[in-house]
């Protein structure tokens, strides 16, 4: 949220919330929901290729084996928790 603060004209002295940032700048979404709409556009792209497609098997590959120990790995296709 850095970029919505600076072109609001904040500084980091005002210790504003990012809120205050978007609300100056009229923004409406968040980065977050930036992200995950462009992954729906990429995926959407993709889904409909043939499944000998490199982008396509990228997509549904599963790495082999066993996961290491503590928190799992966020994959592209879990995403967020948010």
């Amino acid at each position: 949220m850095d970029f919505w603060r600076r072109s609001a004209g904040i500084s980091r002295r005002d210790h504003a919330r990012n809120e205050r940032g978007r609300e100056i700048m009229n923004a409406e979404q968040n980065i977050v929901h930036e992200i995950v709409t462009k992954q729906l556009v990429r995926y959407g792209h993709v889904q409909p290729m043939a499944d000998d497609r490199l982008a396509r098997k990228v997509l549904d590959w599963v790495p082999p084996g066993r996961r290491r120990r503590g928190r799992p790995a966020k994959s592209w296709i879990g995403g967020s928790s948010r």
